[in-house]
């Protein structure tokens, strides 16, 4: 695998029929079997084609920045948020933005994050 490659692909249907915005990172030359620890697929809360594109050229950008592991890393923590959302109440949103206030911000945009529905 060459090491700082991804394919991002940001698309508004899962399998060309079922409506789910998402976009996808998969590292370059990546294996069938390393699909679920080595990609990230982002669901979105929305299916604007303008707002998916803009949030496409986002994640590609943060890519850049952070790499796929970085990317990952942040998945697992939005993750782990929304769980905590879910178990004491409130909006993961929220919780992502005390966080910020107190130093621990997500090197994602506010603008991002607030379309990202969760993770696959």
């Amino acid at each position: 695998m060459e090491q700082g490659q991804a394919h991002v692909s940001t698309k508004s249907k899962w399998l060309y029929i079922f409506p789910m915005p998402h976009t996808g990172v998969i590292p370059h030359g990546c294996k069938f079997m390393d699909l679920k620890n080595g990609s990230v697929m982002i669901k979105w809360s929305t299916n604007d084609p303008a707002i998916l594109d803009k949030l496409h050229e986002a994640i590609v950008r943060l890519t850049r920045e952070i790499g796929i592991a970085g990317l990952i890393e942040i998945a697992n923590t939005i993750r782990m948020t929304m769980q905590v959302a879910k178990t004491f109440g409130g909006d993961w949103h929220d919780i992502v933005k005390e966080a910020a206030k107190e130093g621990a911000a997500l090197p994602v945009p506010d603008d991002v994050i607030k379309f990202i529905k969760g993770f696959v």
